[in-house]
Formats: C-alpha cells, structure tokens, sequence
C-alpha cells in the first residue's frame, strides 16, 4: 500500500453503518443487537442521538463476563468507554491506522460535527475493513504485474 492509498479518505472504505443502542439500555440488550448483526461492538448515544460511548467485546470480557456480571442488571453506560476517539469520513485512512496503532483500538466511530462540536455518529470504521481494503489493493498490484 503505497501514500497515496493511505492518503485516501476513509469514505473510500467499505465502512459500515453504526449500530446504536440507547443511553440507560441494559448490556443484554447491547449484547442481543452485537450478536444479531455479528458485530464485535456497538455505538452507545443519547436521546438526541449524539455519541455517548462505544462499547465493545472487549469491555463485556473485562467488565460483564469476568466479574461474573449479569447484563440484564447493568446499563451500558456503566462499562462503556465514554467520549471515544472519532474521525471523520473525509479523514485519510492514515488516520485512522494511526489512532488505531496509537490507542489499540479496533473501531473508530465515524462522527459529523455541529456547530457545537458535538458528535453524530454516521459510521464505523474497523481494522478489518482496513485490512479487506489492503488485500484487495494487494491483489490488484500482483495481478497487474
């Protein structure tokens, strides 16, 4: 992958659409979504739909399962981690590979801003939709060489 590829902005990937759950929603419910959609995390926001949180696998290993929690009796605001980083879809994918190496993360939220600089989320980009992109890229220099 060469810069001008990770120069792209991110709306080049194939990133996806957030998946959302309520402020004040119960972790089980999180979890039902998660499964459903087959997804390792979901974006946590408030009633006016601004991002809240993201909760992911991860926190429901460390937060729910290894303290042998019941998810029906905690919300999701009480394990998620709470104004995460974010990029926006003209971001270039550099940046995103950088915050992800930077902080360990596997998702960024994709968010637009207000004129309060208050956070909409409009996608979610992760290390695999990184990676399928660098495959395909991959694939495409050696079958033109």
């Amino acid at each position: 992958m060469n810069t001008r590829t990770l120069s792209l902005p991110i709306s080049t990937l194939d990133y996806k659409q957030p998946t959302t759950v309520q402020v004040g929603s119960p972790v089980s419910d999180a979890i039902d979504i998660m499964q459903a959609e087959g997804f390792g995390c979901i974006l946590v926001v408030d009633s006016e739909q601004r991002l809240a949180g993201i909760l992911t696998d991860r926190d429901l290993l460390l937060h729910v399962c290894g303290k042998r929690l019941d998810p029906t009796t905690i919300n999701v605001e009480e394990i998620m981690t709470s104004k995460p980083e974010s990029l926006r879809a003209s971001d270039p994918i550099a940046f995103a590979l950088n915050l992800m190496h930077l902080g360990h993360f596997r998702h960024v939220p994709l968010c637009i801003w207000d004129d309060q600089q208050q956070e909409f989320p409009i996608g979610l980009i992760s290390t695999r939709d990184i990676l399928d992109h660098m495959a395909i890229f991959i694939e495409n220099q050696q079958g033109g060489a």
